[in-house]
């Protein structure tokens, strides 16, 4: 459970990381676009805890690639649309882009995701393990609560509002 609450939060504050500098190269303006108000970006922690569930298939890069492609497309289309049906909110548009499905994935999005895949199973999985060796299960559990409090923190405050 503590490596899965590593990966989740790990990869969720990577996912917001990574969405400000694709922001600010398309835009040129720093901002964040997320659901929540904190440095996180839950779809990237979800993806990523999906693909650990290929993990079988490690060795060997291409099915990782193109299993992540397609997990986290569908992810990607699916979160889209639930925002949008039940909270009215459409937070992307690759309306226009190449091979775009409702403009809420596209053959370019599920690419960099399917590169996310592999980012996740050659660099962040091994990264938490490294973590889990280095430090306590205490220190570690410690971190976990006080991530889950403000992400808690987060979600009440957004659904307040």
């Amino acid at each position: 459970m503590i490596k899965i609450g590593l990966l989740f939060y790990l990869s969720s504050i990577f996912g917001y990381i990574y969405e400000l500098i694709l922001c600010y190269i398309n835009t040129g303006k720093i901002f964040s676009h997320g659901f929540l108000s904190g440095p996180w970006l839950p779809i990237y922690g979800i993806g990523s805890l999906l693909i650990l569930l290929i993990n079988k298939y490690k060795d060997k890069p291409l099915i990782i690639f193109t299993l992540s492609f397609l997990i986290t497309g569908i992810l990607e289309y699916t979160s889209g649309l639930f925002l949008l049906k039940v909270f009215k909110m459409r937070l992307w548009d690759y309306t226009g882009r190449l091979f775009n499905i409702d403009g809420l994935v596209c053959l370019l999005s599920a690419f960099c995701f399917g590169i996310g895949g592999l980012i996740v199973t050659y660099l962040f999985e091994p990264l938490v393990n490294k973590i889990l060796q280095v430090f306590s299960k205490e220190k570690i559990t410690k971190l976990l609560n006080i991530l889950n409090n403000l992400f808690i923190g987060d979600i009440i405050a957004t659904a307040l509002n």
